[in-house]
């Protein structure tokens, strides 16, 4: 198969594909299907199995030696914020450039959906619903848009710096008289997927004078109205007190699990118990904790102690998902999911189990696991292509040859055979 160097969103040579002789890792948890094949017709996989019949007049791709998995994710990242410090630290459609580059970096690592955890309203927005409609070179959205949070509080008011555009544009301050009803109701109009809070007095930018929270009562407001209107809730924590108070309001998506400059470290007993029989699931971005942990002056550095906390959950049966932060400083787009799962790996989780939460148990999350993240027949065609094994060493998750987005080519690195 002769293929262009990273063909941008290529139309298939036929409404049919057919991956054979392939090392497939389904995403089910299951032991790999060697020699397998995979039919995909038009934007769906027909079938997975050995010793299917190949169907006449399909383009037929050779995997021998190569493995085949679904699709990865990343469940917390800023879509139009500034990695690379290149523009401000947030953005909307004019400011990122339409998102083109952080649309094209995700999908060259393999990253065919993202849930973005507070953009710019309307236009995070509208361009999901232009990646829908028109297919654009982009991954899959879902998103928060404006997030809430405390006057003076974080991020606003602390690394954000005040921003008039973010403020106006991707935030909502909670005031005594704000209608929390009415402006979730609104998120909700305007066509959001999660509503996304702030539980923080972290003020990074100026440690450890602490900046002002939300309320309790404000946040159960904010997680009520959500589920009132058929959203999911998502809450930014510091700390496993504020996971515990998380997990009392109901949320269904906690992000991050200890902050950079905290000082509460201890995962109790009681609070994995509740984590694991509510189902609520925790995204931790252990990538973005140890990328600027100790950056506050006199903080005391704490990614050792979430690299237990994390393990921990993860033995208890918490739910975690794979998500990194990314758009903020040092954490790349796309890459940041193969960093983000090598260092689950080296909590001691074994790398099949890690790529299912980055793929199976990322699309839970999304509420999309009925199409997406795992290879069956009937599941959207959203699959990754490797030179070489993850399974003997998750770092060969970067080993991207080819990367499929419902059935058309989103990237190719193939070599001529």
């Amino acid at each position: 198969m002769s293929c262009a160097i990273w063909a941008r969103d290529s139309p298939v040579l036929n409404s049919m594909l057919a991956f054979i002789n392939a090392r497939v890792i389904d995403g089910t948890g299951n032991p790999p299907i060697e020699s397998a094949a995979v039919i995909v017709n038009g934007a769906r996989i027909e079938a997975v199995g050995t010793d299917l019949p190949i169907p006449e007049g399909v383009t037929v791709i050779d995997l021998v030696g190569r493995t085949l998995l679904p699709a990865l994710s990343d469940a917390h990242t800023h879509f139009g914020g500034a990695d690379l410090l290149s523009r401000p630290g947030l953005g909307g459609r004019d400011i990122t450039y339409d998102y083109a580059l952080n649309s094209d970096v995700n999908l060259q690592w393999g990253v065919t959906t993202i849930r973005s955890a507070g953009d710019f309203m309307p236009d995070i927005v509208s361009y999901r619903n232009d990646v829908e409609s028109n297919g654009l070179h982009a991954p899959r959205i879902l998103t928060a848009g404006r997030m809430f949070m405390a006057p003076g509080g974080h991020p606003l008011d602390t690394v954000f710096m005040h921003n008039e555009a973010i403020r106006d544009n991707a935030c909502i301050l909670c005031h005594d008289d704000t209608d929390i009803d009415a402006e979730v109701k609104n998120l909700a109009d305007a066509g959001i997927d999660w509503i996304k809070a702030f539980l923080s007095t972290m003020n990074k930018m100026n440690y450890p004078h602490p900046v002002p929270r939300l309320p309790h009562e404000t946040l159960k407001k904010i997680v009520d109205a959500a589920h009132k209107y058929g959203k999911p809730a998502m809450l930014h924590v510091e700390n496993p007190d504020d996971m515990m108070e998380a997990v009392e309001l109901g949320v269904d998506s906690i992000e991050h699990t200890i902050g950079v400059g905290s000082r509460s470290f201890e995962m109790s007993n009681d609070l994995l118990s509740k984590l694991r029989s509510s189902g609520t699931y925790v995204v931790p971005t252990l990538s973005a904790i140890k990328a600027h942990d100790g950056m506050p002056e006199g903080a005391e550095l704490v990614y050792p102690h979430l690299e237990i906390a994390v393990k921990r959950m993860a033995d208890a049966g918490v739910c975690l998902g794979v998500g990194c932060d990314s758009g903020i400083p040092f954490l790349p787009y796309g890459e940041c999911v193969h960093t983000e799962m090598e260092l689950l790996v080296e909590l001691g989780l074994p790398p099949l189990e890690v790529l299912c939460i980055a793929t199976r148990d990322n699309a839970k999350l999304f509420r999309l696991d009925n199409t997406l993240g795992t290879i069956k027949a009937g599941k959207l065609a959203d699959l990754v292509v490797l030179d070489a094994d993850p399974l003997s060493d998750i770092r060969n998750t970067r080993q991207i040859c080819l990367v499929i987005k419902e059935g058309r080519i989103a990237a190719d690195r193939m070599l001529s055979n």
